[in-house]
């Protein structure tokens, strides 16, 4: 267990618990969805949805008197229930588990797979597979262009297990 991961997801549940911005359900959510998305190998994921997250609360402030008028049961600072917090980190959360179980072999999520989901990657090899291969476009009547330069996709070919450029 990585103990920076538990105390920034408990620092913002309580906060959002204490200025009432989350239910007791919405503050367990959010301590569970900030720990899993902050206790792999890569921070992105868990710092973008802290950045919604806050984002979404400081709208919510600005918004009272169009919210108010919107929603059944309105609460002054938001009060967000643990399916509202869910559904809102649904999409990140997927990310999160999948990015970390394929590329993270030390990440909470890849020891929740069982290694499943650890990606082992393409071997290359003289003898193997080619992704620059010629023959992948054999039978085209035009040549495969490069989006990011707009030219022409040379031909390669491999022998005896050097890349060589025709």
């Amino acid at each position: 267990m990585q103990p920076t991961p538990i105390i920034i997801a408990l620092l913002l549940s309580f906060h959002g618990l204490r200025k009432k911005s989350l239910s007791p359900s919405g503050a367990l959510t959010a301590f569970l969805v900030g720990y899993g998305s902050l206790s792999g190998g890569l921070w992105a994921f868990g710092i973008t949805l802290i950045g919604f997250y806050l984002i979404g609360s400081r709208a919510t402030k600005y918004g009272k008197q169009r919210k108010a008028k919107l929603e059944d049961g309105y609460h002054e600072a938001g009060y967000r229930t643990g399916w509202q917090v869910l559904s809102n980190s649904a999409a990140g959360i997927v990310a999160v588990v999948l990015w970390n179980g394929m590329f993270v072999p030390d990440s909470v999520q890849a020891w929740a797979s069982g290694g499943t989901l650890l990606s082992t990657g393409m071997v290359y090899s003289a003898t193997g597979w080619c992704p620059l291969d010629k023959h992948i476009g054999l039978g085209r009547s035009r040549a495969f262009i490069l989006p990011a330069t707009s030219k022409a996709f040379p031909h390669y070919r491999i022998h005896t297990g050097v890349l060589l450029h025709e």
